[in-house]
C-alpha cells in the first residue's frame, strides 16, 4: 500500500520531484531492523510496487541514491532495531555530506518503514533548509499515521503514511475473544462479528482482516 501509494503520487508530480532534472528520481530507505519481517517486506515492497506503477505510467524506476551499494542492501537500518528517528536522523545527516544540491545529486524521495524514521528524517531536511514553508520539500512516506505524522503532512513537510487501524485492531480483538470465552470456536467467532472496519478472509474462516488505508492528509 505504501508502494503503490508512492508511485501514485509521483507519476502526479515527477517534474516537481525531480529536483535534480536527470528525468529519473533518487532516494534513500530507512528501514526500522534487519531481521524483523514487517522491515524486510517494507523495505522490499515500498520499493518494488512504487516502480510497478511508475513504469506503467511509462517512467524509470526508482534509482537508489548511493548506486555502489548492492542490490540487496539498498537500505539505512536502525542497528539498534528500534525503527528510530534518532537513527533515521544521523543516516540523513551523513547522507548530505556527500548527497546534496550543491553537488548535483540531492536525494528526492526518502521512504521509511514508519513515521519514527520519517520524523527524523524530516528534523534533517529542515535543519539544511527544505521541507518549511516556502522551501523545496523532499517527499518522505512513513508508516502508521502517528499524531505527530499527521501534523507533519499538515504542515507540508511530509507527504505520506499508512494508517493502521488501531481502533479497529482492538475492536476486533476485545470482540473475538469475547465470544471465544462464550465457548464459540474462533470461526463461529468471527463469523458473527458485525463491523465495517473488519473483513473475514476467502480462503480462512478464522482469519480476520482489518482494514488499512493509505494517508496523504485530511
Amino acid at each position: 500500500m505504501q508502494g503503490k501509494m508512492i508511485g501514485d503520487y509521483l507519476v502526479a508530480n515527477y517534474d516537481a520531484v525531480d529536483f535534480n532534472g536527470e528525468g529519473v528520481l533518487s532516494y534513500a530507505m530507512m528501514k526500522g531492523d534487519e531481521a524483523n519481517i514487517e522491515a524486510i517486506y517494507r523495505t522490499q515492497y515500498g520499493v518494488e510496487d512504487a516502480n510497478i506503477v511508475l513504469e506503467a505510467a511509462g517512467k524509470p524506476a526508482l534509482q537508489y541514491f548511493d548506486v555502489s551499494v548492492a542490490e540487496d542492501a539498498r537500505y539505512q537500518v536502525d542497528l539498534g532495531g528500534a525503527w528510530s528517528a534518532a537513527a533515521a536522523k544521523d543516516y540523513m545527516d551523513t547522507n548530505f555530506v556527500s548527497y546534496n544540491e550543491d553537488a548535483g545529486n540531492m536525494i528526492e524521495l526518502v521512504i521509511c518503514n514508519n513515521d519514527g524514521m520519517a520524523e527524523g528524517v524530516i528534523a534533517s531536511l529542515q535543519e539544511k533548509g527544505y521541507n518549511g514553508a516556502g522551501a523545496h520539500v523532499v517527499p518522505v512516506f512513513g508508516v502508521d499515521a502517528t499524531d505527530n505524522a499527521k501534523a507533519l503532512i499538515a504542515d507540508g513537510a511530509m507527504t505520506g503514511t499508512v494508517k493502521q487501524d488501531a481502533d479497529g485492531m482492538a475492536a476486533a480483538i476485545s470482540q473475538t475473544a469475547a465470544a471465544v470465552a462464550e465457548g464459540k470456536a474462533p470461526a463461529e467467532a468471527l463469523g458473527g462479528l458485525s463491523d465495517a472496519r473488519f473483513t473475514i478472509a476467502g480462503d480462512c474462516a478464522s482469519k480476520l482482516y482489518v482494514a488499512y488505508a493509505p494517508y496523504l492528509g485530511e
